[in-house]
């Protein structure tokens, strides 16, 4: 499959929705883990909610940011030098 087909793949419509669909279920399930299995002793409850929803955030974005630069990059070798 050549790079061109890859991205139009990655562009329809139904396999975008997937992917957004996947990023907010890891980033659920990280919210989630964080929510329930902080230590309470180490911080307040309404931290630990907050801090549960904001890695969670992160977590999406990372998904989608590195999937983002696996599917759009620029070719593989390097540039050459011009004398």
């Amino acid at each position: 499959m050549n790079p061109q087909t890859e991205q139009q793949i990655a562009c329809h419509p139904s396999v975008r929705r997937w992917i957004f669909l996947r990023a907010f279920l890891i980033g659920l399930l990280v919210a989630a883990w964080w929510i329930m299995f902080a230590p309470d002793s180490l911080m307040e409850s309404s931290l630990k909610i907050t801090l549960g929803v904001v890695a969670g955030l992160v977590a999406t974005g990372s998904y989608l940011f590195n999937l983002r630069k696996t599917l759009y990059s620029q070719g593989t070798g390097a540039p050459a030098a011009k004398d």
